[in-house]
């Protein structure tokens, strides 16, 4: 009986099998996690897989269900495909952002005439990419999903940590990366006559997105001096894809900035304007990787923290990325706690802009201290209501719960609390080191950009009242959720592409670390207040 090997991040099982036999039936046996929506009979796609040895060829179905980028990367249904002697694959999650789809301008659908492209943003959690027309760079399409090497880890950290020593899992990363760049751009539905337009493709990510995707050396960037391998701008890169792109298409990757700011935080650059900014503004890319750019007006400096995963809704106890249910906000009225979700439906959990908007709601009833301590002796906005409508419980371990709202299941945790503050405080003492570095106070920012899948959906009332940028203006702060994605659109002509490249060599990486100041503001940072 052929030995079937099933990988599932750091976690490996293996199973012997009937020759034949379905490999949907086999990952079954093994208890790892296989999406199936319509429990194996073939109709709808979804439980794909990465086979790196083994299995029969596909049949009429899986032709059906698979794009040829999925077919040049061995991508398999595991309802249809069948064992055929030794077999290995790699199980991957599939999720669909909802706040990544989008319809622009449909001018290019009227001239068949107007060349196209297509940028991707290649980031820690959610891969989106835009189709973009060449003649005048407008963006006319996005859509995304998440980024499947997510089942090595959350953050980089862990992915890098997992390649080290293991030229199997590098290789395996590197073809996560490509599936999930594949998955983001089959979610347009793009036609094959719009493809027979698509001439070029850019793609930026954080500097261990590149590597991992170029398979570069990691060493430099895991340990010290914790630098790229290369930072080099990759013009054509197109010997990277392994067959998802036709051959007519040209795939480009922009130069790095250094140490774990990357390409994406230089299309931030490129798109919010800092080539020419005219006076001091500041972008934050807040994400599982918070990318923080900031400009005097003439000097650009930019840092990379790890504010972990709280922003993206991991690591808490009820929080969920951006689907359709998942909250998005919260507000308190007339005591009333209302929920916003994702398409209005029935909720979830928390994404990490919920989990903001609700500390906030429950600082201001005086439920959550300004050390972010829970204290039920707290209240005091009794102005409005009576605050009893805020559930307090305990769980069985004895942890202190808010519930969200009393007809719900759902609570946040004193550890929830910590999780953001954590990430807060990291974003807040980037900012505040590299404000530091150029002389500029709060007052002197004109513009404060906040963007990323997090900073396009946060409450600017929240941000600003928990304390995670500084005290400015609230009508100088605005929010974007596709910032690297559309400088990267930008990237995609040759005289883009230059400014890109001059950008990088005006920027400027600060080394948090090296600062010593960094660890009085990351302190100050943690606390919800301005």
């Amino acid at each position: 009986m052929p030995e079937v090997t099933i990988i599932y991040g750091e976690e490996t099982k293996t199973v012997h099998a009937e020759e034949g036999a379905l490999l949907g039936d086999v990952i079954a046996q093994s208890n790892l996690p296989l999406e199936q929506p319509c429990a194996g009979r073939g109709t709808c796609g979804k439980c794909k897989v990465l086979v790196e040895i083994g299995t029969a060829a596909p049949d009429e179905i899986e032709l059906e269900n698979l794009t040829q980028g999925e077919i040049a990367l061995n991508n398999r249904l595991a309802c249809r495909a069948r064992i055929q002697g030794e077999t290995r694959i790699v199980l991957s999650p599939i999720v669909v952002y909802s706040n990544k789809i989008f319809k622009g301008s449909s001018r290019y659908k009227k001239d068949q005439g107007i060349p196209l492209g297509l940028a991707i943003d290649l980031g820690s959690t959610t891969v989106a990419a835009f189709l973009t027309t060449l003649d005048n760079g407008e963006v006319v399409a996005g859509s995304g999903g998440l980024n499947q090497q997510t089942v090595y880890g959350s953050d980089v950290i862990s992915r890098l940590a997992a390649t080290l020593g293991n030229p199997q899992n590098a290789n395996r990363l590197h073809r996560l990366a490509l599936a999930s760049i594949n998955q983001a751009v089959d979610s347009l539905n793009l036609s094959s006559k719009i493809w027979e337009r698509i001439k070029r493709v850019t793609i930026v990510g954080n500097v261990a997105m590149h590597h991992l995707l170029t398979e570069l050396p990691l060493e430099n960037l895991a340990f010290i001096p914790f630098q790229p391998h290369d930072s080099k701008s990759i013009p054509d890169g197109s010997h990277y894809m392994e067959g998802i792109f036709p051959d007519h298409v040209k795939v480009s990757l922009p130069p790095l900035i250094g140490g774990f700011v990357g390409s994406d935080a230089l299309a931030c650059l490129a798109y919010f304007g800092f080539d020419n900014p005219g006076s001091p503004m500041a972008a934050i890319d807040l994400g599982t990787n918070g990318e923080v750019m900031i400009t005097d007006g003439k000097q650009i400096l930019t840092a990379s923290t790890a504010a972990g995963p709280a922003f993206e809704g991991v690591n808490i106890s009820c929080g969920s990325r951006a689907v359709d249910g998942a909250i998005t906000r919260m507000t308190r009225e007339n005591g009333e706690i209302n929920l916003v979700t994702i398409a209005d439906a029935p909720p979830v959990g928390l994404t990490g802009s919920g989990l903001l908007s609700a500390i906030a709601v429950f600082r201001r009833a005086g439920i959550i201290d300004l050390s972010g301590r829970i204290n039920p002796e707290g209240y005091h906005d009794l102005s409005d209501s009576d605050p009893a409508n805020i559930l307090l419980s305990e769980s069985s371990s004895g942890i202190k719960q808010i519930q969200l709202k009393p007809e719900t299941d759902l609570y946040l945790t004193q550890t929830d609390i910590r999780e953001l503050q954590k990430a807060k405080g990291a974003i807040r003492a980037a900012v505040d080191v590299l404000m530091d570095q150029l002389d500029l106070s709060p007052a002197d920012l004109t513009r404060v950009v906040l963007t990323g899948s997090f900073g396009g959906e946060v409450d600017i009332d929240s941000i600003l009242e928990l304390g995670m940028i500084p005290p400015v203006k609230k009508e100088i702060v605005e929010t974007t959720a596709n910032g690297a994605g559309f400088g990267a659109a930008m990237f995609l002509t040759d005289e883009g592409f230059a400014l890109g490249e001059k950008l990088a060599e005006r920027a400027k990486q600060v080394d948090l670390d090296q600062d010593a100041m960094f660890f009085d503001f990351y302190i100050e940072g943690m606390k919800l207040a301005p």
